[in-house]
């Protein structure tokens, strides 16, 4: 099976309904429990924060509680919770001079769960040479 890592943006993109197709097609499989998407903890913890201050996301004003998107994402919906863990914490000590407090964190999760990818529109993650998913 499939697995993963999601960033922040592409939890809010979903939360919209606003993916790219290949994207949203692995939301779709997740959906449906024929692949994982995990979240690392501080990913979705920005995702909540983003909705209870009323984000807009492509155009499209995030409304509802941070608890509705939580549902959505984690209750009932497609993601599971990566916690930041020891083995996560050991992968973020070796990247966290190449990247931004936030994409260390999303490579880290990447590596220490060992997915096959990350959904994330973030250039520079990319350029690292991980592999992404988006377009």
């Amino acid at each position: 099976m499939s697995t993963y890592t999601a960033d922040a943006v592409s939890l809010l993109v979903y939360l919209v309904d606003a993916l790219p197709e290949k994207v949203d097609r692995i939301f779709a499989e997740a959906e449906a429990a024929k692949t994982v998407i995990q979240a690392p903890s501080t990913a979705l913890a920005e995702v909540l924060y983003s909705v209870s201050r009323d984000k807009d996301i492509r155009g499209i004003t995030l409304t509802g509680t941070p608890e509705d998107a939580r549902k959505a994402l984690i209750g009932n919906g497609p993601v599971a919770v990566a916690p930041v863990d020891d083995a996560e914490l050991v992968e973020y000590a070796q990247v966290v001079d190449e990247f931004s407090i936030h994409d260390a964190l999303i490579v880290s999760s990447h590596r220490a769960h060992d997915t096959d990818a990350i959904l994330t529109t973030d250039g520079v993650i990319r350029d690292a040479g991980y592999e992404t998913v988006w377009n």
